[in-house]
């Protein structure tokens, strides 16, 4: 038994080993343009100093840990010098792409299911403006000729003096596995906000679930998911127990049911994500992952 528990304990450990990352999501490297730089593997619109922009991607020493961290600001300039003045937010892209041409490769590929994205940022803003990111996982379908959304996350961050962390939970749309991510971060939201700066360092994933270990087929749907208040639970095999936990596996639901379909009041459940697992009357049991939003 302990033999077996080592070996479950080793394949655990190497599943997170091999989890993936963010490209450069410390912001540690840059990459000299000549006329201006980006952190690698990042594409912003400092391309546009080129025509007498300010930079809005600045490397900063302001950093949550290592060296450096992602300033974005807003440039007021005189672009193409025809005395007038044009507004650019600070927006960047995971990926390398020429923003003037559009020309590139936007996102990173990317073929795991975290459960969140984190990091920690700064803002500053006179007008309380929120700054904003977006994040998707997608997979280019053979059949249709057309890009999948795998999941999908969003985030607006008020108005901080000092460095805080967040957490997005990652929303899955579809199931398997993704080929690629995307990320987009703006200093303002809805290009409003001049005068935003915004800090961003230490973007990083969390898996609650070791990354790389194929799920078993389920005996059993959970819909919808994400869910708001009710929660319909339906299997195929009879159920004896149901039982959900949060994320530090405490119970926050429980109850016999001897039957096939069950639906659970979630309306008071507070916003993250639960594991509901299924005791079945073979003496088997099944866990899948839900969202409450």
């Amino acid at each position: 038994m302990k033999k077996h528990f080592l070996l479950l304990a080793l394949l655990g450990a190497t599943s997170f080993l091999n989890a993936q990352s963010i490209p450069n999501g410390g912001f540690e490297t840059w990459v000299d343009y000549t006329f201006y730089e980006d952190p690698q593997n990042w594409s912003g619109m400092n391309v546009m100093t080129m025509l007498g922009a300010d930079p809005t991607a600045v490397k900063s020493t302001d950093a949550h840990s290592g060296n450096y961290a992602l300033k974005l600001v807003t440039s007021v300039s005189d672009i193409g010098g025809d005395g007038e003045m044009d507004t650019v937010p600070g927006i960047i892209m995971l990926g390398n792409v020429d923003m003037m041409s559009g020309t590139g490769t936007a996102g990173a590929a990317f073929t795991q299911r975290p459960d969140s994205l984190t990091g920690w940022y700064k803002l500053i803003s006179p007008t309380n403006v929120p700054f904003q990111l977006q994040f998707s996982s997608t997979k280019w379908d053979v059949g249709t000729q057309s890009t999948e959304t795998i999941s999908i996350a969003s985030y607006l961050g008020n108005a901080s003096s000092s460095y805080v962390r967040f957490s997005i939970p990652i929303t899955y749309t579809e199931n398997g596995n993704p080929d690629s991510i995307q990320i987009i971060m703006s200093n303002t939201y809805n290009g409003s906000g001049v005068g935003n700066q915004l800090f961003i360092d230490d973007l990083s994933f969390v898996y609650n679930t070791p990354a790389g270990l194929e799920e078993e087929t389920s005996a059993f749907i959970l819909a919808p998911n994400p869910v708001t208040s009710a929660l319909r639970i339906q299997s195929d095999l009879p159920m004896q127990n149901i039982r959900i936990t949060d994320l530090n596996g405490r119970t926050v639901f429980e109850t016999d049911a001897d039957q096939f379909n069950y639906q659970v009041e979630t309306a008071d459940f507070t916003n993250g994500i639960y594991y509901c697992t299924l005791f079945f009357e073979n003496g088997s049991s099944q866990q899948q992952k839900f969202i409450k939003q």
